[in-house]
């Protein structure tokens, strides 16, 4: 787990750094004593500080609620999830918002890479097939088919 590039390909994200790569037992709750692999990263020199609704750069608010993770696609059968500071910006047009991570759309908990995979499973499989595949529920499907329908709509 040395080269940190690896990581960033495997991950599928862009204009991020991966700062470390760790395998721990998923949280009580979820799959009790599974193994998960957390990334921890945060967006490159260029990419932060900005409105997470626009993108423009702005000023830092505070650290937010800490850190957060965003559920990404996963590594073979093993699930992997991208984790990072959550700071908030104060934009002069969105006021107070969280800060925009490259990795991730706007109040998404996942990456772009599985919002992609999971609408574009959507179109060609059944219900049963989505969900189990990507372990997640039939109202997540529709709230991820939302946002990518949303951000393919957008000028």
């Amino acid at each position: 787990m040395q080269d940190k590039r690896i990581w960033v390909r495997l991950f599928g994200v862009e204009k991020t750094v991966i700062e470390q790569v760790e395998a721990e037992e998923s949280e009580a709750g979820d799959d009790d004593g599974v193994l998960v692999i957390v990334a921890h990263a945060r967006p490159a020199k260029g990419r932060r500080q900005r409105c997470g609704v626009c993108e423009r750069r702005c000023a830092k608010y505070d650290n937010g609620e800490g850190r957060r993770r965003w559920r990404a696609l996963d590594l073979g059968v093993v699930r992997a999830f991208i984790e990072a500071d959550a700071p908030r910006v104060s934009c002069p047009e969105h006021g107070v918002t969280v800060a925009a991570v490259p990795w991730a759309r706007h109040g998404a908990g996942h990456t772009y890479a599985f919002d992609t995979q999971v609408a574009w499973l959507a179109t060609c499989c059944s219900k049963t097939a989505v969900t189990q595949l990507m372990r997640i529920g039939w109202r997540t499907v529709g709230a991820v088919v939302a946002r990518v329908w949303a951000d393919a709509e957008a000028p």
